[in-house]
């Protein structure tokens, strides 16, 4: 399961350049450091308490620092949920799946999509919490909303990347509609990341079964 986001540059708290005279090394550092704690201490609220519970106030409290502070970083509560989204996006970019390296046709790249998901299910499954948490608040919210659909269109694209790859190799339908398509296996990837209260054996059979779905929608013949 991975994700493509446009990650910003480091020119600043919030990726905006203000022609500031550029900091010191050490300084940028430590600048970089309280970024990610503060996106971690907002990314563990989300996963424990939801959207309802999440609170600036309670991210400056855990990291130690007062409100000014935290604005400072994060001047709205929207910025600090977008670097929520980043850090997700990175955490996704690479598949554990894929550990040997890329695989050498697409149809077993697709599979390693979903054996990814098995894989963080097991090992950090907070991670879909917090995308589900993302996912319902975006009903609500517009700026949530826009933040989602950005990281959903490169999400989209890769795994339009691997159909493409597909057709190439002589392997998935030449027919197939992309769009829909990849809609469609995203679709069954995030059904699979609410099956974390199922067991091991569970979320494995379920994960391999959905593979095997995938992959003849891909390869049969209508």
């Amino acid at each position: 399961m991975c994700l493509r986001y446009p990650v910003p540059d480091d020119t600043g708290p919030n990726q905006v350049s203000t022609g500031e005279v550029p900091q010191p090394p050490d300084r940028r550092i430590r600048h970089h450091d309280r970024y990610a704690e503060l996106v971690r201490i907002a990314y563990r609220l989300i996963a424990e308490k939801g959207f309802e519970g999440f609170r600036t106030r309670a991210v400056a409290s855990q990291a130690g620092i007062n409100n000014a502070t935290l604005h400072y970083y994060f001047p709205r509560k929207e910025d600090l949920v977008r670097g929520v989204v980043e850090y997700l996006v990175q955490e996704f970019s690479k598949n554990r799946a894929q550990a040997g390296g890329k695989p050498a046709g697409a149809a077993e790249e697709l599979r390693c999509e979903f054996a990814d998901v098995g894989i963080r299910l097991r090992e950090t499954p907070e991670q879909f919490l917090v995308m589900g948490e993302l996912s319902v608040r975006a009903w609500r919210d517009p700026v949530v909303a826009q933040i989602v659909r950005t990281m959903q269109e490169g999400w989209r694209g890769h795994v339009i990347a691997i159909l493409e790859r597909g057709v190439r190799e002589g392997v998935f339908r030449k027919d197939l509609d992309l769009i829909t398509t990849a809609n469609g296996i995203m679709a069954l990837l995030k059904g699979l990341g609410s099956a974390g209260r199922l067991s091991r054996r569970e979320i494995e059979d379920l994960v391999e079964q959905m593979a095997r779905l995938a992959i003849r929608w891909v390869t049969a013949p209508l």
